[in-house]
């Protein structure tokens, strides 16, 4: 049901026209922001093309047949493919599922039920850094096969920016013959990484980042949080839902005291200090929490930036509303920070952690570089 979907009122005009108009592209690429619903809107689509008992016309009942199993990825018409961890070979066209190692699988069936549960869920598998080229090859072979009349094959590629070139290559091929009763459904928030080849072959739809009053609405509704700790969230998440959740999930208001407590460790030398808190974050080779911090860390110092800019240290123009008097010493303390170089080190630091690199040293070493960027 479309109510399942947060916000995005004109996507879902669009999807609900398209699908009246009977004329359904064989391709769509769903563009926007990480968190905005982008996967949620592809499964609810998938199921209104394939539901047997609809809603006003225009609605996926949610519990047919057809329904049930397409949201539990167990349906013969939907088909998800996202980045999965070197397998034994890539020659194969049979599942690349199959031939993962049982560390792996169990991994992967596990992010698969929490995406079920939840279809915002964003899909994390340790080492699972590109869709491969066999799970295209996969791909490829089961959209030829016949679906019975009326129904319709929908493959979900998600996050479809990690595809290499060969596997971008492989879809090439399918989207200059796409066969009928078919759709590729293209998700990403980074279309600009996407080759221009298979842009140019797909119908775009935009998402925009949700409003922070349909966040909060949504948050409060799921109860377990104060109104304080929601609000907080939703102005740090930049209109991405699950990046809220996320932060109420990992301790909103710890990390992003751990991150201030950081710099200022930082700033005072104190080294010990510094190192203990990059050894806390990186415990357990937790990769979204270390991610986390480190998108924290990028908001103290975009928010040093804004003081900065305008002189004084203005709560209504910063994320860091409630701590804008802290905010204004640091940046009198540092007038000469290098603050652009900073966030350019902050973002490489973060392209690293999917680079199997050990996480404290990440941090430690990314500690190193920022200390010589501040600057009294």
């Amino acid at each position: 049901m479309w109510k399942n979907i947060i916000g995005q009122q004109q996507v879902i005009d669009k999807l609900t026209s398209i699908f009246l108009s009977g004329k359904t592209a064989h391709a769509y690429l769903f563009e926007g922001t990480d968190g905005v619903g982008k996967d949620a809107a592809a499964i609810e689509f998938a199921k209104l093309l394939n539901c047997t008992q609809r809603v006003n016309g225009t609605e996926a009942c949610d519990r047919c047949d057809n329904c049930r199993k397409i949201g539990s990825f167990r349906s013969e018409y939907f088909r998800i493919v996202v980045a999965l961890p070197a397998s034994k070979s890539d020659e194969s066209e049979s599942d690349p599922v199959d031939k993962l190692a049982a560390a792996d699988f169990d991994e992967y069936m596990e992010q698969l039920a929490l995406k079920s549960e939840n279809p915002y869920h964003r899909i994390n598998i340790s080492g699972a850094n590109n869709i491969r080229i066999n799970s295209i090859r996969d791909l490829v072979s089961k959209i030829y096969l016949s679906a019975p009349a009326g129904y319709t094959k929908v493959f979900l590629i998600s996050e479809a920016d990690k595809m290499r070139q060969e596997a971008s290559n492989a879809l090439l091929k399918i989207l200059e013959e796409p066969p009928k009763n078919s759709m590729i459904i293209l998700t990403t928030s980074k279309v600009n990484s996407l080759p221009q080849t298979i842009i140019g072959r797909c119908q775009r739809i935009h998402f925009e980042p949700l409003d922070s009053g349909i966040i909060i609405d949504k948050l409060l509704a799921g109860g377990g949080y104060t109104e304080k700790q929601v609000k907080l969230a939703a102005r740090l998440c930049f209109g991405s839902y699950s990046r809220a959740n996320d932060l109420l999930q990992m301790g909103i208001e710890d990390l992003r005291n751990q991150a201030l407590d950081f710099l200022v460790s930082l700033l005072k030398n104190d080294p010990a200090q510094v190192i203990s808190i990059c050894r806390n974050i990186s415990a357990k080779n937790d990769k979204d929490k270390t991610r986390q911090f480190l998108f924290f860390l990028n908001i103290w110092v975009r928010d040093l930036l804004r003081v900065r800019s305008a002189g004084e240290a203005a709560a209504d123009a910063l994320v860091n509303y409630d701590l804008a008097e802290r905010l204004g010493k640091l940046n009198a303390n540092f007038p000469d920070s290098d603050i652009f170089n900073i966030i350019l080190e902050l973002e490489e630091a973060e392209k690293l952690i999917g680079q199997n690199i050990q996480l404290t040293l990440i941090l430690i070493n990314l500690s190193i570089k920022l200390k010589k960027l501040f600057k009294k």
